[in-house]
């Protein structure tokens, strides 16, 4: 079964009542070590992510693992390459148990296609030549709690001397492109842009941001950040897999989103509003009644 949306007390919940109402003799919980949570299985063990394609524990696993064995996976979305060797591992797990339960709390890194990383693993890769569009979700049980964020733009104006410095930057970032990523550009026009939106921190709340070159005392970073009450975003970052990492571990629902009147602060606002459209979609093509 996969669950979409739940935070840890409600998988917690959905693992114990599996086991009750299942023959489970152990459990195997693979997880990244981020998102652990404070629950010990009767007979079994965690399994970190990065462990997963190490030597020992996975032939040592391809042992023990039978058919009295459930196999947890949680938010183990962590790339997008269907065919990536960690998942290929995985499934080498789920092909051996007889019992896995699913856990992802958004069902999507980037676009829609990266639901089927977690189809395959409750369906036994039946489908694993299958695009997104053309598969039939009805071979697994999908329990969907929506998690779309709400981004609210909080708009900063460049003045006219701010604007000649963004120029001259893209300019530079242009003339020096050469055979780098292109996405070195927006990544770094962005961190140009800051300042501007430095203008609409409001001292009371909390923010998250790429980093914190301002020494801001009420912003966090997104690969540092734990948990607590998030108000707003300071940049969105480049990595969609960052922005659904900190969503998942906030819970929050609506965020405001700083921005600059600057073409690279629209491309990152649009990049993300593109996002929420693809996530949407893909939520309402597994939404099972």
């Amino acid at each position: 079964m996969i669950y979409l949306g739940l935070h840890p007390p409600a998988k917690i919940r959905a693992i114990e009542e599996y086991i009750a109402a299942h023959s489970v003799k152990s459990v195997v919980v693979i997880s990244p070590e981020r998102f652990f949570f404070d629950w010990s299985p009767p007979s079994g063990e965690w399994l970190e992510w990065r462990q997963v394609i190490e030597y020992k524990p996975f032939y040592r696993l391809l042992q023990e693992i039978d058919q009295r064995t459930l196999v947890v996976i949680n938010e183990c979305l962590r790339k997008q390459n269907r065919y990536d060797l960690t998942y290929n591992c995985i499934r080498h797990y789920l092909n051996q148990a007889g019992h896995q339960l699913i856990f992802q709390y958004l069902p999507i890194i980037d676009g829609r296609d990266d639901f089927m990383v977690l189809y395959d693993f409750d369906t036994q890769s039946r489908w694993k030549r299958t695009k997104f569009d053309h598969a039939d979700f009805n071979e697994a049980s999908i329990q969907v709690n929506r998690a779309s964020p709400e981004f609210i733009p909080v708009d900063a104006t460049a003045t006219a001397q701010e604007r000649l410095a963004y120029a001259r930057k893209r300019e530079q970032l242009f003339k020096g492109l050469g055979a780098k990523d292109p996405h070195t550009l927006p990544r770094n026009l962005y961190l140009q842009t800051g300042k501007i939106r430095l203008r609409s921190i409001d001292a009371g709340k909390q923010y998250i941001g790429r980093n914190n070159r301002f020494t801001l005392p009420n912003l966090s970073t997104y690969r540092e950040f734990v948990a607590g009450p998030v108000h707003g975003v300071f940049e969105l970052p480049h990595n969609h897999i960052d922005f659904n990492d900190f969503a998942y571990l906030s819970g929050v629902h609506a965020l405001d989103v700083l921005r600059a009147d600057l073409p690279v602060d629209h491309f990152y606002w649009n990049r993300y509003q593109d996002w929420l459209k693809e996530l949407d979609y893909a939520y309402a093509a597994i939404q099972q009644d």
